[in-house]
């Protein structure tokens, strides 16, 4: 392999690392969030009640939160290699020791833990390690694939996991069906941490401080005024990947639509997932990753008002159909954008995890913002009012994301030229 392809030249010499960086970046979250899932079944195994359910949830969020500002900073100081390979085995290994069954504290104690090793030690790593994998031309492409991959890879194992627990719990009962669970993706994990030591060739690693924070870096990374920029696009277009699922209830109350089809209208986003962000991510190479954010925002602000203004009767539900695809197609494709567009800002390699703790906190940050104040809206108005002001409040989001996009376009156009020139280049070679 050749020393360009090695240090992140065609990402075509990068496919096997792409596949297992894909497939890591879904599965990481799979221990964390399984128990919700499977929440009854988990509850009676385990021997807790509602309130020590609710409490494991908090113990990883709390973690997390932490994690995502302290994670950028490891990320710069360490190896992405060494990050990723230990978040995977220490998680998988934590796993294992659920088979025990042992008491709660213990079990706060691993949720704790995995806040740590899905975030503070990998999620930043892994968006460097991406960058790393593909040339500057090439970064809408990998960051498409990957979440385009990471939503085919959640449709299947969780397909899978579920027909498995459904036979295993038919023959031996709940308690064996979430042993099953566990033994599966403990086994996942460490393999991928194996995988990851073995496959990903990581350019050599420079550390320019032995300090936890690098400073100056810090510094000039916050004078930047794409990282505010970049911020708040990630954070108008993630109010709406996070706030999607209301459209289930609002086709059931507003439309008259059965359960089940309200239930498909939610199920439908992760058909469109793939599609979206992998389309995304070709066309990004093509003309730009800023360009097809904001692309996107226009579908998704025209799809919103769609939305809004579709007569509630079930005789249109066609028309609400259309609009949700619109939405969600347009939602991921923006997510598919929020790290590939850092190729535009000319952020140094050995700046990302830098950048991306200050970023990433901030921007999905709407995550906790939109669920308060979707329960303000509905409890404030009653019925289809209450939803058309959240989808309001959406819409407004995405207008200001699409300004905050263009101010981005205008503040990278040298940038964006020089990779179109690169591009066109390429293309006549």
């Amino acid at each position: 392999m050749s020393e360009k392809a090695t240090t992140g030249g065609k990402l075509k010499h990068n496919i096997p690392t792409l596949v297992i960086l894909i497939v890591s970046g879904a599965m990481c979250y799979a221990f964390p969030y399984f128990r919700s899932y499977y929440y009854d079944t988990y509850m009676e195994a385990f021997g807790f009640n509602d309130i020590q359910m609710g409490v494991l949830g908090s113990a990883y969020g709390s973690f997390a939160i932490l994690a995502y500002f302290l994670g950028g900073f490891c990320a710069d100081r360490w190896p992405a290699k060494n990050l990723l390979a230990l978040s995977m085995l220490v998680s998988g290994v934590l796993g294992l020791a659920l088979l025990a069954y042992p008491p709660f504290w213990v079990v706060f104690a691993i949720h704790a833990v995995w806040g740590i090793t899905t975030i503070l030690t990998f999620w930043d790593a892994l968006v460097k390690a991406l960058r790393t994998i593909a040339s500057e031309d090439e970064q809408g492409r990998v960051f498409g694939l990957f979440e385009g991959g990471r939503g085919a890879t959640n449709m299947i194992q969780s397909a899978l996991i579920l027909a498995a627990f459904g036979l295993i719990s038919a023959k031996s009962g709940g308690k064996a069906g979430i042993s099953m669970i566990i033994i599966i993706y403990a086994v996942i994990y460490i393999l991928l941490g194996v995988l990851i030591l073995l496959c990903y060739k990581e350019p050599e690693f420079k550390r320019e401080t032995h300090a936890i924070v690098n400073v100056p870096q810090l510094k000039k990374v916050l004078k930047m005024p794409t990282t505010w920029l970049q911020s708040a696009i990630i954070f108008c277009s993630y109010a709406m990947c996070c706030s999607y699922f209301y459209v289930t209830p609002y086709a059931q109350e507003v439309f008259g639509a059965t359960a089940v089809v309200s239930a498909a209208c939610g199920y439908f986003s992760q058909y469109i997932r793939p599609i979206g962000c992998v389309v995304a991510g070709f066309a990004a190479d093509r003309i730009g990753s800023s360009k097809v954010c904001a692309i996107s925002f226009v579908v998704m602000i025209l799809s919103t008002v769609g939305v809004l203004f579709t007569p509630g009767q079930m005789s249109m539900i066609w028309m609400l159909l259309i609009s949700i695809a619109g939405i969600y197609a347009s939602m991921y494709a923006c997510q598919s954008m929020h790290f590939a567009i850092m190729e535009e800002g000319d952020y140094p390699h050995e700046y990302t995890g830098t950048a991306v703790a200050i970023i990433t906190p901030i921007g999905y940050s709407v995550e906790a913002i939109s669920s308060l104040v979707a329960g303000y809206c509905l409890a404030t108005w009653d019925g289809a009012m209450g939803y058309k002001v959240f989808f309001g409040f959406l819409l407004a989001l995405a207008v200001i994301g699409l300004i905050c996009n263009i101010a981005w376009m205008n503040l990278t156009k040298a940038k964006r030229m020089e990779l179109a020139a690169k591009r066109r280049a390429k293309k006549a070679a």
